[in-house]
This record gives C-alpha cells, structure tokens and sequence, in this order.
C-alpha cells in the first residue's frame, strides 16, 4: 500500500510541474506574441512619419529652390531690360567706333589714290551687304573735304543690338584750282649751251569754300563683340537755339511777411557766417541737416532778401541771394538759397536749406 501511495503522489507531482510548465510556456509564448506586434508597430509609424517628414521637407526645399530660380529669372530679366535701356550699342565702345568712322568718313582727299585708300577702310566700317558705293559718289567731285571737330550730341533708338549716334560737325570743303605761271628755267640749247628760257608751270592748290556746320547720324549694330555701321549716315540741321525762363522766386507776395525780416535778416547773416566758418559737426547746433563751406568762402552779404509765412505756426520761409566770395581771392558769387527756419526757445534753427529760390 505504501508502495502504490507513494507512486500515486509522484504522478499527481509530475503532472503539477508539467501543467505549470505549460502555463509557463504560453505566458511566455504571449509575451513574446505582444513584443512583437509593439516592435512591428513601432518601426511601421516611424516610417510613416519618416516618409511624411521626407515629403515634406522635399516640397519645401521644391518650393525654395523654385522662389530662388524665380528670383534669379528677374535679376536676370531686369538686367536684358537694363541693357536695353543703356545698352552695349550706347556705350563709350560705341562712341569711339562711330567717332573713328565719322573722322573716316567726313575727310575726303582729291588724290586718287588716298581716295582708294578711304574706300576701303570705309568699307571695314560697314555691315554686309553694305557697300561704299550706297553711301556716296565722289566721281564729280574734283575737291576735298576736311573734318574740323566732331562732338557727341545725342544717342537715340537705343535697343540691345543697335543705337543711332548723332554728332555736331564742322568741316570745310575745298575746290582744286589749277594755277599756271610762266618760270625761268636753264636749258641746253642744240648747241650744248645753256640759256635761260620761259615755261609754264602748272600748280594745283585747294580754295577754300568755307566752312560748314551740321549734325550727322551714324546707325550702328552690334553683336555683343563688335560694331558695325548698318545703314546710310545722314544730315540734320543744327537744332537751333533756344532760350530758357530763369527759375525765379514765384512764392505767393500775400504770404510775406515784413514784420519779422530785420530779425531774420540779422539771424541769416550769423548763420551764412557761420556756414563759412564752423565745420559740419558745429552746424548740427543751427540746422537740422548739418552742411559747411569752411575754408571754401567767405560770407559778404545779402541780396534780394525776402520772408514768407509758412503754414506752420511759428515757422518761416527765407529766400536770398548770398554774396559769397572765394577764399583768399576778390572773386565773389551770389549763391541762391531757401531756408526754412523755426523759433525754438526764442532762437531761430534752420529746418531745411535748399540751394535754390524756386523751392
């Protein structure tokens, strides 16, 4: 009997640890099922969030890059606008080019040969299918023509690629006259004796046939790299002259204001003094936008002092000419200013000065 207890006590025993050891196994088998599914979910939100985070940050650098090309397209575009505007045609390259051609072309000489000469150099000048021969006939011109000055004028129709540049010329054109005298001149006779006999000497001189003043328009082209003349110069009269009103003092004579000149007046005279005798950081004291001529001049006077009104209360509107005479010299200049100039604490302090009375 004790046998078979104890038999039956090991098997109840048995089966204990293995029913334990089954509990134990799926407690560990659903812990590693739960450890899984986190470590899965975790690695499948971080890639999520990733792609999103790589998305975005891809659209913004798009849009970056595109706000920068953007950019440089109208940097770009503002600088072609710019070379249209002064462009490489309108440029002192330019100038020299049409200055060489116009000297080229103006002087023209009564010797064939020189005149051969011109032509081809004329013709390195021009565009093709440009040839000399559109542009002139010299086949009944038996003189010559010489460039005195030629001076820029204007430089109109600029563009990228051409602009039309317009000189003022003088030249003077001359007729060739044939001249004959009769010389002395040593011969041998048949005999073998020398004698002195008569002969006509022909001579060829220019006659002036005066002078000529006119402006002369070039149109030239370029590529970028080089110039050339693209069409026919032409003539124009000089513009004539012309007669400009001086800016005068148009201020309305209903705001003037008497009262208070003598106290302007002897307040201007301190401050153009002091305008030539303290430096710009000692003006700060008397004016709101410091300004010196100190050791440039020296203040002489007053002329055509007037005071105005102005809307503010308690300000002033001055307007002179100032006697101003170069330092170390007699030579003296009336400079024309305005000032407008407040009371502060019964001192006068000037606002604004302009260099003008039409202001």
């Amino acid at each position: 009997m004790k046998f078979l207890d104890r038999l039956k006590q090991g098997f109840n025993n048995n089966a204990d640890r293995g029913r334990k050891k089954i509990l134990k196994d799926e407690r560990r088998l659903k812990s590693s099922r739960f450890n899984g599914r986190l470590v899965f979910s975790f690695l499948f939100w971080a890639v999520l969030v990733g792609v999103i985070f790589s998305t975005f940050q891809s659209w913004s650098r798009t849009g970056f890059l595109n706000e920068k090309v953007n950019g440089y397209q109208n940097e770009a575009m503002a600088q072609i606008a710019n070379l249209n505007e002064v462009g490489f045609a309108n440029s002192p390259a330019g100038e020299e080019y049409a200055s060489t051609f116009i000297a080229t072309y103006i002087n023209v000489s009564n010797d064939q040969k020189q005149r051969e000469e011109r032509a081809k150099a004329l013709q390195s000048f021009l565009a093709e299918g440009l040839e000399v021969g559109k542009l002139e006939n010299l086949s009944e011109f038996k003189g010559k023509r010489v460039l005195n000055s030629a001076s820029l004028y204007d430089v109109k129709d600029v563009s990228e690629a051409a602009a039309s540049y317009m000189y003022r010329i003088e030249y003077e054109l001359f007729k060739i006259v044939e001249k004959k005298e009769q010389v002395e001149v040593k011969k041998k006779n048949n005999e073998g004796q020398e004698e002195v006999v008569k002969e006509e000497k022909v001579t060829i001189a220019g006659e002036s046939l005066g002078k000529k003043q006119q402006m002369i328009v070039v149109r030239l082209g370029t590529d970028g790299n080089s110039f050339n003349v693209i069409e026919q110069p032409y003539y124009q009269a000089i513009p004539s002259a012309t007669r400009l009103t001086a800016i005068t003092d148009k201020t309305d004579q209903a705001q003037r204001n008497t009262r208070v000149e003598s106290d302007l007046k002897q307040f201007s005279t301190q401050f153009f003094t002091s305008y030539t005798t303290n430096t710009i950081e000692e003006m700060s004291y008397l004016m709101e936008t410091p300004e010196s001529l100190k050791d440039l001049y020296e203040y002489k006077g007053l002329e055509d002092f007037v005071v105005y009104d102005r809307e503010k209360e308690g300000q002033y509107m001055v307007k002179s000419l100032v006697l101003l005479q170069e330092a170390n010299t007699g030579l003296q200049s009336k400079h024309p200013f305005t000032l407008v100039v407040s009371k502060q604490n019964n001192k006068y302090y000037v606002q604004e000065l302009k260099h003008t009375i039409g202001g």
